[in-house]
């Protein structure tokens, strides 16, 4: 690899905030949000999922057959919002909250492949009412595995009958600041005295890119794939840090990973508003 000159940070500052694209529906109806004024409680949760494409393992778009054995991802500083109007993460506009309820205040470290399928990162009280707006951060975990990382993906790949076994610790802190959960059902919907849930869903086609699009199609035309951490192998064992690919990787390519680790983190389909911490 053409190596290039070291930055004081580990992943090229961006002078304006990261938006995710290109990952499906952009909204969904959110007309006549109900705010609920009444100061009446219930219990709200946040969960994360890294889809059943990570659970179950997939092909990369460079052809590699990737299987997870720990993706561990570090959270801080939940806050759920009700907002009125709706946020939208894709304008410029800020988020409006009329209430909103902190859930998380200090780094909570979960596995998206454990033994639950969408752990639960958080539950805490909050008055009733349509949460349709989330923030949320991925920072840097002080302690086991994935001490180091934000990122932190134990596996195996396979291809051409080569067997790869691969530790991937990056370390890329980043805010998420979110609208309405998008997908085949309303989440944030909490009535009093009951429970609702609002989902962290992490896209992990937009980092390896998948098998079934084309190169030039979305996310493939985006995403870092798997074939570049080859690189780092020892024989068959993988085993790269982000200081190495700071250092290592040349600016287009470390370009497409900086933006492969901030299209992962969605609500749903719906989109992210991405900024560095």
């Amino acid at each position: 690899m053409r190596r290039k000159s070291a930055l004081p940070i580990f992943f090229i500052a961006f002078s304006f905030p990261l938006i995710a694209m290109g990952c499906g529906p952009d909204d969904i109806a959110q007309d006549d949000t109900p705010i609920d004024d009444s100061g009446e409680v219930g219990t709200l949760s946040a969960i994360a999922d890294g889809e059943s494409r990570l659970r179950d393992g997939f092909q990369s778009k460079d052809g590699w057959d990737l299987s997870f054995n720990h993706a561990y991802v570090t959270f801080n500083n939940i806050e759920a919002h009700q907002t009125d109007p709706p946020f939208d993460a894709n304008s410029d506009d800020d988020l409006e909250a009329t209430t909103s309820a902190m859930l998380l205040e200090s780094p909570e470290t979960v596995d998206l492949v454990g033994e639950d399928d969408t752990p639960t990162v958080v539950s805490g009280e909050a008055s009733a009412g349509m949460y349709n707006a989330l923030y949320w951060e991925l920072v840097t975990a002080e302690s086991g595995d994935a001490e180091g990382s934000t990122l932190y993906l134990e596996g195996t790949a396979e291809k051409d009958g080569r067997t790869v076994d691969f530790v991937i610790s990056l370390d890329k802190p980043v805010a998420h600041t979110c609208g309405e959960y998008v997908g085949d059902e309303r989440k944030g919907m909490l009535e009093a005295g009951g429970e609702a849930e609002l989902d962290t869903t992490f896209h992990f086609d937009h980092f390896f890119g998948r098998d079934d699009r084309g190169m030039d199609e979305s996310p493939n035309s985006e995403a870092f794939g798997f074939e570049p951490f080859l690189e780092y192998a020892d024989g068959d064992s993988i085993n790269v840090t982000s200081e190495q690919l700071r250092e290592d990787l040349d600016d287009d390519l470390h370009d497409t990973l900086v933006y492969s680790v901030t299209e992962l983190g969605h609500v749903g389909e719906g989109h992210c508003r991405i900024t560095e911490l």
